[in-house]
């Protein structure tokens, strides 16, 4: 997840005070906060830009707890055995 958050700190570094990067600082939050409530309609009024770099980070969060999914369960199975 390092390579769109990257792009998304670039981004908010870049428009600070815009709606988008206020957006983008809640949405990681949520994401960093499992449970979090976030409300997705926030996201329809964003710019293109910030809306793609949300989908990136979202992606790569996905990959990464699936990775981490699979990690803890070879080690469980192993356990098992």
């Amino acid at each position: 997840m390092a390579n769109a958050i990257k792009s998304i700190a670039k981004y908010i570094e870049r428009n600070p005070d815009s709606d988008e990067a206020v957006i983008l600082r809640d949405f990681c939050a949520a994401l960093e906060q499992e449970g979090a409530v976030f409300d997705l309609q926030r996201l329809f009024s964003m710019k293109p830009k910030a809306f793609e770099l949300m989908l990136a980070v979202m992606d790569e969060w996905r990959f990464d707890r699936h990775v981490a999914s699979r990690r803890l369960q070879k080690y469980l199975d192993n356990q098992s055995d």
